[in-house]
C-alpha cells in the first residue's frame, strides 16, 4: 500500500520550486529585459572565445577523467591487490580539493618562476626548462578538473564493473579472447551508459567552474556571467549569458539521465554474481599500487603540497578565522536544508503519485544549473520580490532582501538541493512498503511510521546526502561572489581574491582550511559509497 495525501506531492512541489525558481528567472529576465550595448560589444569581440574555451576545457576535462576514472574502476572492481582496500575509498578523496584551489597549486608549481624550472634554467638547462609544461590555459584547466573530478567516473564505472554479470566474460575467454579483447570488446561497451553518466557529471562541473579557469587564463561561460554582473553591472546581459551557459549544462544533465536510463541494459539476465577478483602479486601488485596512487598525487597531494609550502613560508592572510566561520555556518545550514528538501523530495516519489515524482524530478534540474545561474536567478528573483514589497509598504522596506545570507542559501538549495535527492532517495527505497502496510494495519500513523519505521532505516543515506550538500557549499565559488552580503567573505571569496592579487601566498591558507573542513566529510561519504568494494 502506498501512502496517500498531499503531503509528499508538497514536499516535491517545494524541492521542484526552490530547483526551477532561479533558472525560470533567469529566462525571464533574458527574454524581457531591455537590450543594451555591452552583449553586442561581448558578441563581437570575447563571446566567441569564451564558447570555444568551455568547449576545450569541458572535452580535456572529460577525456582525461574518462580515462583515469575509468581505469581506477576497472581496478579495484576486478583486481585484488595489497592496498586495494584502502585505495577503494582514497580514490575519492580529490573531489574534496576544489578545482581552482588544485589550480593555485599548478600553476605555482609549473610556470617559469616556479620550483620545477627555476632550478634548470639557473643551472644552464634552459632547453629542458621549456619542455615542461605549464599547467594554464584551456588545456591546463581541463587537466586539473580531470585531476579533481575523475571521482565522479570512478565511483561509478566501480559499481558499475563490480555488478556486471561475468557469464558474458568467462564465455568470451573460454573462446579464446585475450583479456584485452574481452575487456575492450564486451566489458567496456556494456559499462558504457554508466560511464557516460559520469562524463556527463565531470562536464557539468567542468561548464560551471568560475575560480579555475580564471586564475588559469581560460575565461569560459562562466567567466563571462561573472563579468558581466559584476564588471558591467548588467543582471540582464549576465543573464542572457547564464541562458547559453544553462543551454550547455542541460545537454550534459540530458546526456546523464539518458546514460542513466540506458544502464539497466547493460546488465545479463540471472540473479548477481560476484566476478572473480584477478590476484595481483610482485611486479604486478606494484604497478597497479602505483596506478591508484598517481591520481591522488595529481589531485590532492602535489597541489596541497606545493600550498602547504607557501602557507608556511608566507604572511598569512587576514579575515581567515570569520571567512571559516562564514563558510561553516553557511555550509551547516544549506546541509541540513537541503537533506530535509531531499527526503522530502524522496517520499515524493515514494508516494507514487505523478505529480509528487514529476515535482521530485523537476527538482534534480537544479543541479545542472551552473553557481553563476543560480545565483543572477536567485539576484532577479529576490530584487523583484523586494520591488513588489516596497510597493506594497509605500516606499523602501525595511528588510532588504537582496545581498543577504538567506538569498545566498536559496541559491546554494537551487544548486545543490539534488545532490541529497539522490542518497536520500536511494535510502529510503529500501525501506519495502510491507513494513508501511504491517504497520498501518496496526494503526499507526504516517507521521509515526516515518519516525519509528523509516527513520532508523534511511538515516545513514540522509546523513551522506547532508555531507555531500556541506562539501560542495564549502567549495562554492561563484554564487557565493555574486550574492553574499557585504563584507561577508567565504575562506572560497577570500583564496580567490588573494589569488586573483597574484598574491598566492595569501591565498594558500584559506585554501587548505577549506579541504581541511571538507576532507573528513568526503572520507566519510567515500567510504560509505565504496563500502560495496571491501568484499
Amino acid at each position: 500500500m502506498r501512502s496517500s495525501g498531499p503531503g509528499p506531492a508538497v514536499f516535491g512541489s517545494l524541492a521542484a520550486l526552490v530547483a526551477a525558481g532561479p533558472i525560470l528567472a533567469v529566462a525571464w529576465i533574458a527574454l524581457t529585459a531591455p537590450w543594451g550595448d555591452y552583449l553586442l560589444h561581448l558578441l563581437q569581440t570575447r563571446l566567441t572565445g569564451y564558447v570555444l574555451n568551455t568547449l576545450v576545457v569541458t572535452s580535456t576535462a572529460m577525456i582525461l577523467a574518462g580515462g583515469i576514472g575509468t581505469m581506477a574502476g576497472w581496478m579495484i572492481a576486478r583486481l585484488d591487490f595489497p592496498g586495494r582496500h584502502i585505495f577503494a575509498w582514497a580514490l575519492a578523496l580529490p573531489l574534496a580539493v576544489p578545482a581552482y584551489v588544485a589550480a593555485y597549486g599548478w600553476l605555482d608549481l609549473t610556470q617559469a618562476a616556479g620550483p620545477l624550472q627555476t632550478p634548470l634554467r639557473e643551472a644552464g638547462l634552459t632547453g629542458l626548462a621549456d619542455l615542461l609544461p605549464v599547467v594554464r590555459g584551456p588545456l591546463g584547466a581541463g587537466f586539473v578538473f580531470a585531476v579533481t573530478l575523475y571521482p565522479y567516473v570512478y565511483l561509478i564505472a566501480r559499481q558499475a564493473f563490480s555488478e556486471l554479470h561475468p557469464d558474458m566474460q568467462n564465455a568470451a575467454r573460454t573462446l579464446g579472447a585475450s583479456r584485452w579483447q574481452t575487456l575492450t570488446g564486451i566489458t567496456l561497451p556494456l559499462v558504457r551508459p554508466a560511464l557516460a553518466a559520469g562524463l556527463a557529471l565531470v562536464a557539468m562541473e567542468s561548464i560551471a567552474d568560475f575560480g579555475a579557469v580564471a586564475h588559469l587564463g581560460a575565461p569560459t561561460l562562466t567567466v563571462g556571467v561573472v563579468r558581466a554582473w559584476a564588471g558591467a553591472g548588467s543582471v540582464a546581459d549576465a543573464a542572457r549569458l547564464a541562458v547559453v551557459l544553462a543551454l550547455f549544462a542541460y545537454l550534459a544533465f540530458a546526456l546523464e539521465r539518458q546514460s542513466r536510463a540506458r544502464a539497466r541494459f547493460g546488465q545479463t539476465s540471472g540473479g548477481r554474481r560476484q566476478p572473480h577478483l584477478l590476484r595481483l602479486t610482485g611486479t604486478k601488485s606494484i604497478m597497479a599500487n602505483l596506478a591508484c596512487l598517481l591520481p591522488i598525487l595529481f589531485g590532492l597531494v602535489v597541489p596541497l603540497g606545493r600550498l602547504l609550502y607557501l602557507a608556511l613560508t608566507e604572511p598569512a592572510a587576514r579575515g581567515v578565522m570569520d571567512g571559516l566561520t562564514n563558510s561553516l555556518t553557511l555550509a551547516s545550514i544549506t546541509a541540513i536544508l537541503a537533506a530535509l528538501l531531499g527526503l522530502g523530495a524522496a517520499y515524493a516519489i515514494r508516494s507514487g503519485t505523478a505529480f509528487g515524482v514529476l515535482s521530485a524530478r523537476l527538482a534534480s534540474l537544479g543541479y545542472a544549473a551552473p553557481g553563476a545561474v543560480a545565483a543572477v536567478g536567485a539576484l532577479v528573483l529576490f530584487a523583484g520580490l523586494q520591488a513588489l514589497l516596497d510597493s506594497l509598504w509605500g516606499g523602501r522596506f525595511p528588510v532588504l532582501l537582496t545581498a543577504t545570507a538567506g538569498a545566498l542559501v536559496f541559491a546554494y538549495l537551487s544548486r545543490f538541493a539534488a545532490v541529497a535527492i539522490a542518497p536520500a532517495e536511494t535510502a529510503l527505497a529500501q525501506v519495502t512498503h510491507r513494513l508501511d502496510e504491517a504497520a498501518k494495519t496496526l494503526g499507526a500513523r504516517r507521521r509515526r511510521i516515518a519516525a519509528e519505521i523509516h527513520w532508523p532505516l534511511i538515516l545513514g543515506g540522509v546523513g551522506i546526502a547532508a555531507l555531500m550538500v556541506f562539501v560542495e557549499v564549502m567549495k562554492e565559488l561563484p554564487a557565493t561572489m555574486i550574492l553574499r552580503p557585504f563584507n561577508t567573505d567565504t575562506l572560497a571569496v577570500i583564496a580567490h581574491n588573494y589569488a586573483s592579487d597574484e598574491r598566492l601566498g595569501q591565498a594558500a591558507l584559506p585554501s587548505l582550511i577549506i579541504v581541511l573542513a571538507t576532507i573528513p566529510a568526503m572520507i566519510l561519504a567515500a567510504r560509505s559509497l565504496t563500502r560495496g568494494a571491501d568484499r
